[in-house]
């Protein structure tokens, strides 16, 4: 897998709301035992890790990383030589979306879906279906049309639950600063297609369970 062509690929819409390292979120997981805030000098060849920065991003990556059952590049973002963002990457397959969804489900809830062209807040959907069903066919049609489309963006929120908000800023105001935010993106082009899941720290201190998945 070509770590330097997909660094951008994991950050599209990532790191542009991340300022500085603020030490109150030091510590507190990202995604397993990759903990926020941790330096760069940790993640060495030695421990299985490989210089994948290109020319805006310092990066570290491993290949061969297990989640859900398949094998992942697990890339390290790095700002100010601290660990900001853990994104892992590997190649598309029908199977694999719904074992990462189901995965997440155990702890975030889904808030919105997006690609270059369009947008739908899943917390104002929520509010304003009818009922389950207009609610499961906005989602499908929104779905059906990004992935045609060849990429598609699934955000989740580390919350019990997304009632009782007006749209994704409101909840997003409501959240605890070390409030996890996972991304899923699905992307294909002429010569390929991958999954990237991020994980970040959007409010950017209480110590999040390790996942057992």
């Amino acid at each position: 897998m070509n770590s330097k062509k997909l660094i951008p690929l994991a950050l599209t819409a990532a790191l542009s709301m991340l300022g500085g390292i603020q030490s109150a979120s030091a510590g507190v997981s990202l995604f397993k035992d990759y903990a926020y805030g941790t330096p760069i000098e940790k993640y060495t060849q030695s421990a299985g890790y490989y210089d994948c920065s290109n020319s805006e991003y310092k990066g570290r990556c491993t290949d061969n990383f297990n989640f859900v059952g398949e094998k992942f590049t697990a890339a390290l973002f790095f700002r100010e030589d601290k660990l900001v963002m853990v994104a892992l990457i590997a190649p598309y397959k029908q199977s694999l979306y719904p074992k990462v969804s189901d995965a997440l489900a155990k702890n975030f809830n889904i808030i919105s879906m997006e690609n270059e062209k369009s947008f739908i807040d899943m917390v104002t959907l929520r509010n304003t279906a009818k009922d389950q069903d207009d609610y499961v066919k906005q989602f499908v049609a929104f779905e059906s049309a990004a992935l045609a489309a060849g990429d598609l963006t699934y955000t989740y929120l580390e919350v019990p639950d997304i009632v009782g908000y007006a749209d994704v800023d409101a909840l997003m105001g409501a959240s605890q600063e070390d409030v996890r935010r996972a991304a899923v993106r699905v992307f294909r082009d002429e010569d390929s297609a991958s999954v990237v899941v991020r994980f970040e720290l959007p409010n950017v201190s209480v110590p999040h369970t390790v996942e057992s998945f």
